[in-house]
C-alpha cells in the first residue's frame, strides 16, 4: 500500500515568502514561469488537437501560435481554417489520390497551380472545368466544439507546473 501526503503549510510559507521579494523580482519570475507555461500548453494543445483529429502535429502546429503579452495574461491561438490536404503528404495512385491518416480520394488528382501551390482537386462534373481542392480537418473546429477537453488539459498544466516552473525560475534570480 502506497500512501501520499500534502501539507499546504509548505506552499503557504512559501507564499508569504514570496511576498516579501521586492516587485520586479516577483515580476521577473512570474513573466518567465508564465512564458513557459504558454510553450508547454502550445505543445500540449497541438499533441491532443492532431490525437483528435488525426493528423500529424506538424500542419496544426502551424496553425498554431502564442502571440506575444505583456503582463500574466497569456493566450494560445489556433488559427481557424481547413488544412489543405496537399499539405499533408498525399500520394497519387492509378484510382485516385491517398492522405496519411486520412484514407483516399477516388477520382481526386493532384496539380500545381502556379509556383506556389499545389493540392489535391477533384472535378464538378464530366468537363475538365470547374474543378475545387480538397481539404482535411479544422484543428480550431474541434477545439471550439468541445472546449471543455481542453481547458481541462490547460488547468491540469497550470495546477501541475506553475508552482514548481515559479520556484526554478526563483532559484535562477537569487545568488546561492
Amino acid at each position: 500500500m502506497v500512501a501520499l501526503a500534502v501539507d499546504a503549510r509548505e506552499f503557504f510559507d512559501l507564499s508569504k515568502e514570496f511576498k516579501r521579494l521586492p516587485a520586479k523580482i516577483k515580476t521577473t519570475v512570474a513573466n518567465r514561469a508564465m512564458r513557459r507555461m504558454q510553450t508547454m500548453g502550445k505543445t500540449r494543445v497541438v499533441r491532443l488537437a492532431a490525437k483528435r483529429i488525426s493528423l500529424p502535429q506538424k500542419p496544426v502546429r502551424a496553425v498554431t501560435t502564442t502571440p506575444m503579452s505583456s503582463g500574466l495574461k497569456r493566450s494560445i491561438v489556433v488559427k481557424s481554417g481547413w488544412i489543405p490536404l496537399g499539405k499533408l503528404k498525399p500520394r497519387q495512385g492509378k484510382r485516385g489520390v491517398s492522405v496519411p491518416k486520412r484514407g483516399s480520394y477516388r477520382h481526386a488528382f493532384m496539380a500545381a497551380m502556379g509556383n506556389s501551390h499545389s493540392g489535391v482537386f477533384r472535378r464538378s462534373g464530366k468537363s475538365r472545368l470547374p474543378i475545387y481542392e480538397l481539404y482535411g480537418p479544422n484543428p480550431a473546429n474541434d477545439i471550439a466544439t468541445s472546449p471543455e477537453i481542453y481547458q481541462k488539459l490547460l488547468t491540469e498544466l497550470i495546477t501541475e507546473e506553475l508552482a514548481p516552473r515559479m520556484l526554478h525560475e526563483l532559484g535562477r534570480i537569487l545568488p546561492d
